[in-house]
Order: C-alpha cells, then sequence, then structure tokens
C-alpha cells in the first residue's frame, strides 16, 4: 500500500476552475472514495503549491486513499480570483466559496477538515446548513481571537496589534516560519515549500488586513447550532492560539472530543505525525449519516414600513396602494443583488432570510436609502441570527419571534439588531453603535441592540 501512496503522491490533480457571481475558485480533487472529505486551506497554504512538497503530497494521497479529497483556495487567496484591496472579506463570501465548489461538484454531504482561519468557516457552514455536514475536523483554532467578556482565553487588543504587525512584517519569509512551525524548520525543502506557498496564497498586506478580520471574528453564538461529529484537535504548546481556546469550543460543541496534541507547531497536519492522522481517520471512519434536521443558523431580517398607517390614511387608499407595489418592488430588486430569500410579506412588512449578517445589514442600508430616495418615507428594520426551523423558503422559530421583536423596538430610519449579530459582522467594515438595553416583546430577558451606521 506504502508503494501506491508514494505513486499517487507524485501525480497530483489538475488545478480546476469553478465560476462563483463575484469570481473564479480553484479547487483540485483527488481520490474516489465512497465519502467526501473537504480540507479548507488556511490563509498560508494554496491549493497551486499544496503538492510540491512530497511529505504534504503523501499525507494527502493517504487522505484520498478513503475519500473524495476536494481542496480550494477561496476568493482573495492563492490562485483564485482576488477580491478589492479595500472591501475586506466576510464569512458569507467563504460560505458561498463552499456552496459553489460542493454544488459544482454535486457533492451533497461532506466532512469538513479545517485549521485555524478556516475553521471558523468550516464551523458556521456546519451550523447554517447542517443537513450537508456529516463531520468537523477542527485544528488550532478558537471560537474567537481577542478576549472580551466571558472570554478571558483571548488574546489582549496590544497582542493582538503585535501579531497582526508581524504577519506584515514577516508575511514570506524564514523568520515567519521559524516562529510557526518548529517540528520541520530543520528541513530547508520544508521552510522553501511553506515560504512559497505563503507568497502565492498572500500578499503581506493582504495577509495583515486578512489577519485583522479574523481577530475580530466572533462564532461564539454559533457553536451551540453546531450538531455535526466534532473532533478538535490542538497542539498543546501553541502560543498564537492557546489550549484554552480549544477547550472553550469543546465545552460548547454539543458532543465535541478534543484531542491535545504535543508541541508548538501552528499546523495540526504535519507530515510525519502519524498519531494525529491516524487520530483523523478512526474519527471519520467511525461517521454514520448525516442527521437531518430542518433547524439551521439563519440570519433574519424583518421590515416594515414607518407610520405605515398613518401614511396609508394621509395618502388615501389608490395612492397607498400604488407606494406599496413600488415599495416592493424596490426590497424584491435589491433581494437579488444581496442574495436575500424571501420568506414572507405583508401589506407593508417583509421578513427576509440571508446567509450571513454582512448581507442583511447592507441590503436593509441600501434598501432603506433607495425608499427614502424614490418614495419619500421611512422604513424600520430589525436583524437577529440565530436558529430557525425552515420549510422551503418559509421560517420558524425563536430566532424569527426575536427577529420580529428587534423590528418592533426600532425607530423611524432604523436599523437595530442584536448583539448576535453585531459580533458575527465584526471586521466587516459595518459600524455598530449600542443604544440600549431593553426587554423585547414576547422574547424573554433583556436584549442589548445596537444601531447600523452609515
Amino acid at each position: 500500500m506504502a508503494g501506491s501512496i508514494d505513486a499517487l503522491s507524485q501525480q497530483p490533480p489538475p488545478v480546476m476552475y469553478v465560476r462563483a457571481a463575484h469570481g473564479d475558485i480553484a479547487y483540485r480533487v483527488a481520490g474516489d472514495g465512497p465519502a467526501t472529505l473537504l480540507l479548507l486551506n488556511p490563509m498560508s497554504r494554496s491549493v497551486e503549491t499544496l503538492w510540491d512538497y512530497p511529505p504534504w503530497s503523501a499525507m494527502l494521497a493517504r487522505l484520498a486513499r478513503t475519500h473524495r479529497l476536494i481542496v480550494f483556495d477561496r476568493r482573495g487567496a492563492g490562485v483564485s480570483d482576488p477580491l478589492p484591496s479595500d472591501v475586506p472579506p466576510t464569512w458569507e463570501d467563504w460560505l458561498e466559496d463552499i456552496v459553489t465548489v460542493l454544488d459544482h461538484l454535486s457533492v451533497a454531504e461532506v466532512a469538513l477538515l479545517a485549521e485555524r482561519d478556516a475553521a471558523a468557516a468550516s464551523m458556521l457552514f456546519a451550523a447554517s446548513h447542517p443537513e450537508r455536514v456529516r463531520a468537523l475536523v477542527l485544528g488550532n483554532t478558537s471560537a474567537r481571537f481577542r478576549a472580551a467578556p466571558g472570554y478571558p482565553c483571548g488574546e489582549s487588543a496590544e497582542r493582538s496589534d503585535q501579531l497582526s504587525a508581524q504577519w506584515d512584517r514577516a508575511w514570506g519569509t524564514a523568520d515567519m516560519v521559524a516562529q510557526t512551525r518548529q517540528l520541520l524548520t530543520s528541513d530547508p525543502d520544508y521552510v522553501r515549500w511553506v515560504m512559497r506557498m505563503q507568497r502565492v496564497s498572500y500578499s503581506p498586506r493582504r495577509a495583515g488586513a486578512e489577519f485583522r478580520y479574523i481577530i475580530n471574528f466572533d462564532a461564539r453564538s454559533v457553536l451551540a447550532s453546531i450538531r455535526a461529529p466534532t473532533l478538535i484537535l490542538h497542539r498543546r504548546d501553541l502560543a498564537v492560539i492557546p489550549l484554552a481556546h480549544a477547550r472553550y469550543l469543546a465545552a460548547h460543541v454539543a458532543g465535541a472530543r478534543l484531542r491535545v496534541l504535543p508541541g508548538s507547531d501552528m499546523d495540526v497536519l504535519v507530515p510525519g505525525d502519524e498519531d494525529t492522522l491516524a487520530r483523523i481517520e478512526t474519527f471519520l471512519a467511525g461517521l454514520g449519516p448525516v442527521a437531518h434536521t430542518t433547524r439551521a443558523l439563519t440570519t433574519v431580517l424583518c421590515l416594515g414600513i414607518a407610520q405605515a398607517e398613518q401614511l396609508a390614511t394621509s395618502f388615501g387608499d389608490a395612492r397607498w396602494q400604488d407606494l406599496l407595489v413600488r415599495h416592493r418592488a424596490i426590497v424584491r430588486a435589491e433581494l437579488g443583488r444581496f442574495q436575500g430569500r424571501e420568506a414572507d410579506c405583508s401589506r407593508d412588512r417583509f421578513q427576509i432570510s440571508f446567509d450571513g449578517p454582512a448581507r442583511a445589514l447592507r441590503f436593509a442600508r441600501t434598501v432603506r436609502q433607495a425608499l427614502r430616495d424614490q418614495l419619500r418615507f421611512e422604513i424600520r428594520v430589525g436583524v437577529h441570527a440565530g436558529e430557525c426551523v425552515r420549510a422551503g423558503d418559509a421560517l420558524g422559530g425563536p430566532a424569527v419571534e426575536v427577529g420580529a421583536a428587534v423590528l418592533a423596538a426600532a425607530q423611524p430610519g432604523e436599523v437595530l439588531a442584536t448583539a448576535a449579530v453585531r459580533d458575527l459582522g465584526a471586521g466587516s467594515g459595518i459600524e455598530f453603535r449600542e443604544i440600549r438595553t431593553q426587554s423585547l416583546t414576547g422574547v424573554a430577558g433583556d436584549w442589548v441592540l445596537y444601531a447600523i451606521e452609515g
């Protein structure tokens, strides 16, 4: 068997492309096993060079022996199409890339293997598309990077800034490899390979910008929505992401198993680490079928015309009905641009779902301005991210009730969001301003609400 693995490792699969709405995504597929394994590249890897270091190529061949192995470069990285330099990526973009690749390859169910920054997208995909995820393997990662109330294991702002500056300064250099990958730095071929792969993946400036987005990201609110079997692997002495982060994940993802690995290397997948690879193979081999559910993480946006009853009385029935038709046309036109899905529409109100908060909030700002300019009235918007029960495009469940309650709390012209939206939208370039803590109609507890600036 070793000979066949060596032979396969010398034959890297071709780089292929799939066309997404906003650019081409590069991918490779190896193996033809009965189950599919999606290896999500973190920011330091690219499909262009991933097979160029023979020991790594042999490790990929071993994974491909029992799986159909898919690897791709997310947009903005490696040999996939770039993103505009002034537009930060969002996790919605990364989820869209996953869906695009899986749909293109007709993959219905998949296990996800992801390290570091790539693990955030895999956790969010598992929460928002539970019917497609057989399992998660998460390596050297966290729910968030920075310290926060209830999350003392995170890094300070000062330390985060130091690491960001290090990414800017040392990206693609031998110094960067020495600081983050101790296990194989005695191999000059390995060092040269990592340096080149980092340079292919990102420029130093782009790497620093992406790191600043990643360290502001907060996925804590989605962990309870992950139901796929989850294996968490973490190196005991990793300084950049201490072990306490992995313990937090294991405590908040139902049924997750944590395995602590020796060393301080930034990578969990390291050539020659047979024990770690065997743990992954054993975990994947023991999986059952996907447990299908109608519940999934969803961003719910509720939109209504402000002071609708007064406007209807003022305009008269004929003009009011004409305005409602025009209002719906404007909203639906923007839905297509921002990839929202209409769940319900009744008179002057819409209930809409999005895959993530950044698109929902940008949609709300755009529609608000369009209605001001074209129809001369204000809207109110409430946005929440949480678990919904899906039946086609229709939505139900507590997240819908919260979204409607946030709408009821909004004043004319306000776009209000909950803390879950703020956390998931961090780093997207959208500004959140805390305005008040209040009870919401029909929803238990007090809620911190944020207004969207701009």
